[in-house]
């Protein structure tokens, strides 16, 4: 099996978010506990950023693609602000899920199954193309950006979401953590497994384990995004979990210099261009 095709069928069998609900999935008391949690759990220490620093309502009347949907969460988000909405995914699961979702509450929208690494519109299709945390789980990420510089608009705007390298969750976490006191490093013997097995562990279970995350520079994201115009950087999202057998440390800093960590060592770079 291809680690695309190994992808495809990891997050099919358990879709981002699925178990944030113990209600039916579909209905409409799943959608509101997935979006209570989604909305409450991604914290800058113990702030919701998530709203704000993607602006949601900042943006009405737009035609908007958001790549890799999952359940459909930020989707409906989109459309409540009153823009035109395709929401698309590699999973068929998560596009049906998002269509409840949209059908829950007498929305309109387009779902597609379909290839972040070769959208299936023409050039200039969209006003704004919006990704978070999906592009850095397909092996040819840089070309999902590609895809993206050519499906917007000259003008449009790219909002997408991607794994920081120099994150506490990198560096204290996953590295120090996981991999060299637990000696997982030394299991896996490869920094890139040790990465893939101790990410999304919400979707992971028994016989299904994350093929691929990847993590980023400030530098290899400009990189990529180079053929943009204007690039702006945000980094969010950080506890003090997230410092693994660092985080006793942390505590003897000032409350409101904890507060601004993640400016440095935040997990999420929100990644805002300009074609």
């Amino acid at each position: 099996m291809s680690t695309k095709d190994a992808v495809q069928k990891f997050w099919g069998m358990r879709p981002c978010g699925l178990i944030h609900s113990k209600q039916a999935p579909g209905s409409a008391e799943f959608f509101k506990e997935t979006e209570q949690h989604r909305y409450e759990v991604h914290t800058d220490w113990d702030k919701p950023f998530l709203l704000d620093a993607i602006g949601f309502f900042q943006h009405t009347g737009k035609r908007v693609l958001e790549v890799g949907c999952g359940i459909g969460v930020d989707s409906i988000l989109w459309k409540r602000a009153g823009n035109h909405v395709v929401s698309l995914d590699f999973n068929f699961p998560s596009c049906r899920l998002t269509r409840d979702g949209f059908a829950d509450e007498s929305r309109e929208g387009a779902f597609l199954n379909g290839d972040a690494e070769n959208l299936p519109f023409v050039s200039e299709a969209f006003d704004l193309i919006y990704s978070f945390g999906v592009l850095h789980h397909t092996p040819a990420t840089e070309k999902t950006i590609q895809e993206i510089h050519r499906c917007l608009e000259p003008g449009g705007q790219a909002i997408v979401m991607l794994y920081y390298k120099w994150s506490a969750k990198f560096l204290g976490e996953i590295l120090f953590g996981y991999g060299l006191r637990r000696g997982l490093l030394w299991k896996y013997r490869s920094l890139q497994t040790l990465i893939d097995r101790c990410t999304e562990f919400d979707s992971q279970f028994e016989g299904n384990v994350c093929p691929l995350t990847k993590v980023y520079s400030k530098r290899e994201i400009r990189q990529m995004f180079r053929m943009f115009q204007k690039v702006e950087i945000e980094l969010h999202y950080l506890w003090p979990g997230h410092f693994g057998p660092w985080r006793r440390l942390i505590k003897l800093l000032s409350k409101d210099r904890q507060r601004r960590l993640h400016r440095r060592f935040g997990w999420n770079a929100v990644i805002k261009a300009v074609k």
